[in-house]
């Protein structure tokens, strides 16, 4: 079995000061008291191995730390910066230490997946990894055997966005079919911010609440903070701006 204590001191850079030890995090950059908090020491190893040893960090994802309750949270990296829309995390991680027995934080991770929309999550001490995952809002568990197993699940939800991002390349070189697929799954609600041109308008639309019906588009704009519901026709759409959360 291998040392938890002996992979931290080779891998993370572990300094005394005061008579306690401290790293700082690679993701946020601060200090941190290693001391008295086992379970801190977990986190950091398994954010070493996703930024340095995982393949994916930053060209493929985003990682936050201690964000919205969550240990840690993974986010498709960004490719395109006027398609921006509010995302779930791709994955969910949450640490223990390493004498945990995971099976007791089932309850937490799922509950952390139904609040988030998150479609994996992971339970992680070291020594073992559970993934769950998240169809029909019914939650399957499954043992991972290593964290080299991590990345392909990691990929596997990431893959699912691009093909939003191609729908958003095409709704900006004009394809109505494209920005109706993009309103339906982004423009529902004020949620996302969604720009569009119409053809022979000097200026931008910023619209919400958007409704396609007999061939005439329907959508809200905010006038000095009054709602007015506009319309127009499939062959007035010129391009699709950007569609930022």
């Amino acid at each position: 079995m291998t040392n938890l204590s002996e992979e931290i001191s080779r891998k993370l850079n572990i300094y005394r000061r005061n008579y306690a030890e401290y790293t700082k995090c690679l993701i946020k950059g601060r200090e941190i008291v290693l001391d008295g908090r086992p379970e801190e020491k977990v986190r950091q190893l398994f954010i070493y191995f996703l930024v340095n040893e995982s393949g994916l960090f930053p060209s493929k994802i985003d990682i936050k730390v201690e964000c919205d309750y969550h240990d840690i949270e993974l986010y498709k990296t960004v490719k395109n910066e006027y398609f921006k829309p509010y995302c779930p995390p791709l994955m969910i991680v949450e640490v223990k230490r390493e004498e945990e027995n995971l099976r007791n934080h089932e309850k937490q991770i799922e509950r952390y997946l139904k609040k988030s929309c998150s479609e994996i999550g992971l339970l992680y001490n070291y020594h073992q990894i559970i993934a769950y995952t998240k169809k029909d809002a019914v939650f399957t568990s499954n043992h991972l055997n290593s964290i080299e197993d991590i990345p392909p699940l990691i990929l596997q939800s990431s893959n699912k966005l691009d093909k939003n991002i191609l729908e958003f390349e095409k709704a900006a070189n004009g394809s109505f079919d494209s920005f109706i697929y993009l309103v339906n799954k982004y423009g529902k609600y004020k949620l996302n911010r969604i720009v569009f041109r119409l053809k022979g308008e000097q200026l931008p639309i910023v619209g919400s609440f958007f409704k396609f019906q007999d061939n005439k588009l329907y959508y809200d704009i905010y006038v000095q903070d009054a709602k007015k519901q506009q319309s127009c026709d499939v062959q007035d759409f010129e391009k699709l701006v950007s569609i930022t959360y």
